[in-house]
């Protein structure tokens, strides 16, 4: 089975065009390119929440 689920999105073409043009340039394929700042997301993310949960 496979370790990863594909995630089906739709985008503009020109926000897609720029977006592959910085994962090139970054030497990533766009669509590692986009995980890669999907997980940083929600790192940041649990990180503010775990902050915010130990405040209360």
């Amino acid at each position: 089975m496979s370790k990863t689920k594909l995630l089906n999105i739709r985008i503009d073409p020109d926000l897609k065009k720029r977006a592959k043009k910085l994962a090139e340039a970054d030497g990533r394929s766009l669509s590692n390119w986009v995980t890669n700042l999907i997980s940083s997301k929600v790192k940041e993310a649990e990180k503010k929440d775990g902050k915010e949960a130990r405040k209360n």
